[in-house]
């Protein structure tokens, strides 16, 4: 029963539940606490998402391995790499956990450059960055995932161990503090120890947490993978992922915290216990020696666990599974222990848990060898699960018994030193596990239809498995307490033996049952607490077994005498039971209903002790038979005072009695069967090393009992006494604190009162001096003032005679630079008027240029006029000879036709007349190329009477005939002449060119080039209804008149152009001209003869171009183009250029020696016109 059971206890403060309370409700007040219950939480989730990563890891190396064929390829290539996995694993654990946890402690210490906090919410922000990022590594960099995945198992495992040191370092600031009273009525409780016990807990459960996150993440990986191919091909993604989120869970929970700064004690290495502990005779060995035994067989048994997990996922490859299935093998390994360490206590209870302990090794063997050689996935599963179940029980059987063998001052130290060893064999087991199954890799046997096909893992298992069967060999053979009964024997009593009653404690009082063998002191102590805790104020009933009662009596006088020795084992067991039943009935049950506290020398475990375990009875029908005969009441506290048979018997002062005369066999093994019921209920039991001296026994007693044993009623008021009074200390403390303040704060202000006053005296007497200084400095400035005022009276002065000399200077450099502007301005208007007057000459050089050239170009103009005129004149005496010729070809036609007449010959024509080239401007022409008609030469007679006919008529006359299309053309004779077709060749005499001679040309005195010449257009006629066909005799051309303009009879609209009268003798000399053809007279103009007519538009649409004359001199040189009438010429145009004088001039190139006098003489930039 336990203080919070008592009904006359006093309700406490909820720290002191960590004192009354057992060790498992001790833990759990711890989570009462917000913050420690915050910081375990953030502890819990993140040692879930650390073990689930490393899992992932393991997946994403054998896949990468896989695909790179790393370290040879193959089954071992694979196996290697999942040994480096948990190899970087274990080498950051080892450097930042006990090589490097020194400056790792300093860093993150109170006074250290690290906040806590801040550093485990880096670390787990880092993992979830490592852990999104890993999958992808596959994908981003082929060649080098497995390497980078290493690194990144390694980080990680450094971010895990920084985060544990600094949680080390922060967890125990968050402890509650001592109650007010102190120590004063009970000792304090330790709350460290059970702070240790649930971080222990907690980082264990992390494991099959782990394992269960890792199925489940594999289950919805694998649906998602039915719809995408990257899920499919990444089976570990979306564990990795959950991983990740699990490390941000725990950052956002540890940004909230708020971490006291205080010191805590320093964190430890893991393998700071590994060296076993020591006592004054030397190693501890423990009260049975089991020690140096029980500590390596639970390592074995973990390592052999850990050597299972490292291997699943390579037996999961093996198995034809994924991560689903890797998960599941973890979670039952794993899980199954926690199962296993949590159902031992009551797994058996009646079997020796030291035979209890080789036979849970001996299953986990067995479950591991067969986990290896059957291939079901089910099967193995349920194996596997086993083997894990096997295992926990082995190690809270261990657990319990290795706390039997040490003392309570020496359990820790001797619990630390297991955990460190626990902590090697872990660690070498998932390092040498996957080697070993590189090296032995898979096999296949056949002998007909039976297969034996496994792979390395199989046999690793299988190897592990068989180890583990010697150790339970050993185990058993070396601490078995009960080495003459056959364990068959034991295991079927404890498998059948019932139901045993119902045991409860009493729900008032308490109950202390001291229980040993012959010689441990049980009476010593009896009276010792009896004493020690009717100074507390309870009521003690001191009892023993048997004589407690007169039944009692006379029933012990039969049991303890030596007379009775022929009685059975049976009838022994009996009467105990008997005189058990009228104890607790008469004397204990009526003491705990008063609430009295109930000491018993001895109680139901002595019987089981010495008739089950030192008879040959069965421990198990013994115990139901006292429970029974008790009605199932057990005490609260069982103390064990343990002692050596040998140590008992030297004790012995008075003559031994029936039991104690009995064999030293026998009581070693009474005192085995002792050990065996406190190792059954490790917390109802208090197992004392009964060979020390009496006051050290009755100290740790003492010392169980301060935290078991109600509170009495004095207790109760010596507690409020004590809290009264530490409250009262507390409240005087603060009084006197606050006085002091006070008085401080009273002798603060008179200080600042002083120091205002010394303040107020010494502003004083500055702002005298400041004054007295101001006053000096005063008069100092006033002097420096007027020193500097005559000073500036002087400067000024100086600088007024200064200014007036300047002044004077510049005056006279003033009047001297004017009168040198003035002589430079009538030097610049002489040197104006010089420009004008050169200006005007050269002004009037151009006018008079400019009237010479304008008197050129008129004498041009009118040398034109004239040639125009000439040509005009030629055209019309061309045209009167063709229609004289047309007339005679029409007579003779006529005379040919009348066969009597003979037929005369044409008159005017002469059949061998030379025939004179005329040059026709043709259409398409490019080059200037001319087409020829020829044309009969008129005679010298017909030439004279044309020029007697026209040298009676002025040039301007002909001019306005030639240009008056109503003039008629009118022979000698006063008729029009109408000239027919004639049937020979049409020729006409040759036409000197016209040229567009305009007034503003220099062609006075310049040649002219090809490409400038100009055909003039002769006016045509308008198209008249008469006869086409008609052409008009033209008058004889003398020959000196090539250079005269012809004059070209008038031509009217519907009739025939009269040509001049030719006459009579000159009909030899007409030449025969083309017959005209139909239409107008200005259809018979030949075409491009005059400048203003448009050429008509070719068959294709274009305008076909005119055909130019080309421009010659009388002697034949071609002139050249002339200049453009808005290009005026200037005195300037005649300079040389810089081109004229490096490379010669334009005119000396071109014309060579053509060009003399003038030509020669100019050198300048000449255009050519």
């Amino acid at each position: 029963m336990t203080r919070a059971e008592q009904p006359t206890a006093h309700p406490t403060a909820p720290d002191d539940a960590l004192v009354a309370d057992s060790r498992e409700r001790a833990v759990r007040s711890l989570l009462r606490r917000p913050q420690l219950r915050r910081l375990w939480s953030a502890q819990l989730v993140s040692g879930v998402g650390d073990a689930l990563s490393l899992l992932v890891l393991v997946v994403l190396v054998l896949q990468a391995a896989i695909a790179e064929g790393a370290f040879g390829g193959g089954y071992r290539g694979v196996a290697f790499a999942v040994a480096t996995v948990f190899g970087a694993r274990v080498l950051a654990t080892l450097l930042f956990g006990a090589v490097l946890l020194g400056p790792l402690t300093s860093l993150t210490a109170q006074e250290g450059p690290l906040d806590r906090r801040w550093t485990m919410v880096g670390a787990d922000g880092l993992r979830a960055a490592l852990l999104i990022v890993a999958p992808l590594w596959i994908d981003w960099t082929p060649g080098d995932a497995l390497a980078v995945l290493l690194v990144t198992a390694f980080v990680t495992g450094v971010a895990e161990r920084l985060w544990s040191v600094c949680r080390e370092s922060a967890a125990p600031a968050l402890l509650p503090g001592p109650p007010p009273e102190g120590a004063t009525v009970r000792p304090l409780p330790d709350h460290l120890d059970a702070l240790r016990r649930l971080t222990l807990r907690t980082s264990f459960l992390a494991v099959p947490l782990a394992a269960a996150a890792l199925v489940v993440a594999g289950l919805l990986n694998n649906l998602l993978g039915t719809g995408m191919a990257w899920f499919d091909q990444h089976q570990a993604a979306l564990a990795s992922y959950v991983a990740a989120g699990l490390f941000a869970a725990a950052l956002s929970v540890l940004t909230f915290l708020e971490l006291p700064d205080t010191r805590t004690p320093r964190p430890r290495s893991p393998l700071e216990g590994l060296r076993r502990p020591r006592t004054g005779a030397g190693v501890d060995k423990g009260r049975t020696g089991a020690i140096p035994l029980l500590v390596p067989a639970c390592a074995g048994v973990a390592g052999a666990i850990a050597a299972a997990v490292a291997v699943c996922v390579l037996h999961a490859k093996d198995l034809g599974g994924g991560p689903v299935l890797y998960g599941l093998l973890v979670l039952g390994l794993t899980g199954g222990v926690a199962v296993g360490i949590r159902t031992a206590p009551g797994l058996l209870p009646s079997l020796s848990r030291r035979r209890l302990l080789a036979l849970a090794i001996a299953v986990a063997g067995i479950a591991l060898l067969a986990a290896g050689l059957v291939p079901d996935v089910t099967t193995v599963l349920l194996i596997v699960t086993l083997a894990g179940a096997a295992a926990g029980v082995a190690a809270n059987t261990g657990h319990t018994l290795l706390d039997q063998e040490t003392e309570e001052y020496r359990r820790a130290r001797t619990t630390e030193h297991l955990h460190a060893v626990v902590r090697v064999f872990v660690a070498l087991g998932a390092l040498v596990a996957p080697v070993v199954a590189a090296l032995i890799g898979p096999h296949r046997l056949e002998n007909g239809k039976f297969v034996f096909a496994h792979g390395g893992a199989a046999f690793t298992l299988m190897l592990v498995g068989a180890l583990l069967l010697p150790v339970a060999a050993l185990v058993l053979a070396k601490v078995d307490d009960r080495s003459g009964v056959p364990l068959r024997q034991d295991l079927k009593d404890a498998l059948l033996g019932g139901d045993d009653p119902v045991t409860t404690p009493a729900t008032n009082g308490f109950f202390i049952a001291l229980e040993g063998g012959d010689g441990a002191g049980k009476s010593t102590q009896a009276e010792a607490l009896a004493e020690w805790i009717r100074a507390k104020g309870h009521e003690v009933v001191l009892t023993r077994e048997p004589g407690a009662t007169p039944v009692g009596k006379r029933l012990r006088s039969i049991l303890l005498d030596v007379s009775s020795a022929g009685l059975s084992h049976r009838a022994e067991a009996l009467l105990y039971a008997a005189d058990r039943a009228e104890h607790v009935d008469t004397v204990v049950r009526p003491a705990l209903e008063r609430g009295a506290v109930v000491i018993s020398d001895r109680y139901i475990d002595s019987s089981v002790a010495y008739q089950g375990a030192g008879r040959d009875l069965s421990p198990t029908e013994i115990a139901r038979i006292n429970r029974w005969a008790t009605d199932g009441l057990v005490p609260h506290l069982t103390v064990l005072l343990d002692v050596p048979p040998e140590t008992a018997r030297e004790r012995f002062t008075e003559a031994p009695d029936r039991l104690e005369s009995e064999p030293a066999e026998f009581h070693a093994r009474v005192r085995s069967g002792f050990l065996t019921l406190a190792a059954s209920d490790p917390g109802r039991y208090l197992v004392v090393d009964a060979g020390q001296e009496a006051e050290a026994v009755t100290t740790v007693i003492r010392h169980r009992l301060d935290t078991v044993l109600p509170l009495s009623e004095a207790e109760i008021k010596a507690q409020e006494e004590a809290r009264r009074k530490a409250e009262e200390e507390a409240r005087r403390k603060a009084e006197e604190e606050a006085a002091r303040k006070a008085e401080e704060e009273r002798l603060e202000r008179e200080r600042q009162e002083q120091l205002a006053k010394l303040r107020a005296e010494e502003e004083e007497r500055k702002r005298r001096e400041l004054e007295e200084a101001q006053r000096r400095e005063a008069e100092r400035q006033a002097e420096e003032a007027r020193q500097r005022a005559e000073e500036a009276a002087r400067r000024a002065e100086e600088e007024r005679q200064r200014l007036l000399a300047e002044e004077k200077a510049r005056a006279e450099e003033e009047a001297r630079r004017k009168a040198e502007e003035e002589r430079r301005r009538r030097q610049a208007e002489e040197e104006a008027r010089l420009r004008a007057e050169e200006d005007a000459r050269q002004a009037r050089l151009r006018a008079e240029e400019e009237a010479r050239q304008a008197r050129l170009r008129a004498e041009e103009e009118a040398r034109r006029l004239e040639a125009q005129r000439k040509a005009e004149e030629a055209l019309l005496r061309a045209e009167e000879a063709r229609r004289q010729a047309a007339e005679a070809a029409a007579a003779a036609d006529a005379a040919a036709r009348r066969p009597s007449t003979p037929r005369p010959s044409a008159p005017g024509v002469f059949p061998d007349a030379v025939t004179v080239p005329t040059p026709v401007v043709s259409a398409d022409a490019a080059g200037g190329a001319e087409e020829t008609v020829t044309t009969p030469v008129v005679s010298p007679d017909a030439q004279a009477a044309s020029r007697q006919a026209a040298g009676g008529q002025a040039p301007g006359a002909a001019e306005r005939r030639t240009d008056d299309p109503t003039t008629d053309a009118r022979g000698t004779d006063g008729r029009t002449t109408d000239v027919r077709d004639a049937r020979g060749t049409d020729d006409t005499a040759v036409l000197r060119p016209v040229r567009d001679e305009r007034a503003g040309s220099p062609s006075g005195r310049r040649g002219f080039h090809p490409d400038s010449e100009v055909t003039t257009e002769l006016p045509q006629p308008p198209a008249t209804s008469g006869p086409a066909d008609e052409t008009a005799v033209l008058p004889q051309v003398p020959p000196g008149a090539a250079d005269e303009t012809a004059v070209l009879p008038p031509v009217r609209d519907g009739g025939t152009p009269a040509a001049p009268q030719v006459p009579p003798g000159a009909a030899d000399e007409t030449a025969v001209l083309p017959p005209v053809r139909d239409g107008g007279p200005a259809d018979r103009v030949p075409p491009g003869y005059f400048r203003d007519e448009r050429p008509a538009t070719g068959p294709d649409g274009s305008e076909p171009r005119t055909r130019e004359m080309p421009q010659v001199d009388a002697d034949g040189t071609p002139r050249r183009r002339p200049r453009s009438d808005w290009a005026e010429e200037t005195p300037l145009d005649d300079l040389p250029s810089l081109a004229d004088e490096l490379l010669g001039s334009y005119d000396e190139s071109e014309y060579g020696d053509q060009g003399g006098g003038e030509q020669q003489g100019r050198r300048g930039r000449g255009r050519r016109g």
